[in-house]
C-alpha cells in the first residue's frame, strides 16, 4: 500500500491527478483476493469483485475537472498492474503444491518459496553493485541508469546462480535446476524491474520515490526489482513447475 501511495504521490509531478483513492483501494482488494485464495479460504470467484473497481476507475474521471483526465485512468490502472500485481502473485509463493494451482492442498504456510527469491533477489543486487564498482566500464543502459554497467549484471548473475545452488539445499522445495532457473529469472527481470522505475523518475524528473529510508529513497525504490521479477518466477512456476 505505501509503495502505491508513493507512485501517486510521484505522478502528480506530470500534473496528474490519479485516483489515488481508488487506486490503492483496488490494489488492497487484489492482494487480499491473491492471498485468500492462496489459502483456499475463497473460490477464484473472489477476483470478479475486482472487475466493478476497475470500471469505477473509468467512471470516476467522469465527474473529474482535470483537463488530463484519461490520462489520470491510465495512470491509475497502472499503478495497480505495475505495483499490486506483482505483490499479490507473491502470496501464491507462500502456498505452492503440485496440485495445479500455487497452494497446498491443505493451505498450509511455507516461507521457503518466497524466502528463497528474496534471498535470490538481494545477492542479485548486491553483487551487481559490488562488480559493477569494481570492474564496470561498459554501460548497460546508460540512456536510463548511467551507473549500470555490463560487469555488474554479469557478477550478479554468477553470484546469483551459484547461490541458488545452496538454496536448493537449505530449501528442497524445488530441484537445484529450477532453482537455478529461477535465479537467472530473478536477475534478468530484477534489472528490468530497476530500470523501469528508473525510466519512470526520469520522466517525472525527481531522484528518489520518496523519502521513507533516508539516503535510500522510498519503499518503490527498495522493491522495484520485485515488481517485474515476481510475476516473470510466478509465470515460470505456474507453467514449468506446479
Amino acid at each position: 500500500m505505501w509503495a502505491m501511495l508513493e507512485y501517486y504521490d510521484i505522478v502528480t509531478k506530470d500534473r496528474i491527478h490519479a485516483g489515488k483513492f481508488l487506486g490503492v483501494f483496488t490494489g488492497v482488494a487484489l492482494f487480499a483476493a491473491g492471498f485468500f485464495y492462496a489459502q483456499d479460504i475463497v473460490s477464484s470467484r473472489v477476483f470478479l469483485f475486482i472487475i466493478p473497481l476497475l470500471m469505477l476507475l473509468f467512471i470516476s474521471q467522469l465527474y473529474s475537472s482535470d483537463l488530463f483526465s484519461f490520462r489520470a485512468i491510465a495512470y491509475t490502472l497502472t499503478g495497480v498492474v505495475y505495483i499490486a500485481l506483482p505483490f499479490a502473485l507473491c502470496t501464491g509463493m507462500m502456498f505452492p503444491s503440485t496440485e495445479g494451482r500455487f497452494l497446498n492442498p491443505d493451505g498450509k504456510y511455507t516461507p521457503d518459496l518466497l524466502l528463497g527469491f528474496f534471498i535470490l533477489l538481494w545477492t542479485n543486487d548486491t553483487f551487481a553493485y559490488l562488480t559493477g564498482i569494481m570492474f564496470g566500464k561498459h554501460r548497460l543502459f546508460e540512456r536510463i541508469s548511467p551507473k549500470k554497467s555490463w560487469e555488474g549484471f554479469v557478477g550478479g548473475l554468477v553470484c546469483t546462480v551459484a547461490l541458488s545452488l545452496l538454496i536448493a539445499e537449505w530449501f528442497p522445495i524445488l530441484p537445484f535446476y529450477h532453482w537455478m532457473a529461477v535465479a537467472a529469472i530473478i536477475v534478468v527481470f530484477g534489472v528490468y524491474g530497476d530500470l523501469v522505475e528508473s525510466l519512470l523518475k526520469r520522466n517525472l524528473k525527481i531522484k528518489d520515490s520518496g523519502r521513507f529510508l533516508p539516503g535510500h529513497g522510498g519503499i518503490l525504490d527498495r522493491f522495484d526489482s520485485v515488481l517485474l521479477a515476481a510475476p516473470m518466477v510466478c509465470f515460470y512456476l505456474k507453467l514449468v513447475v506446479f
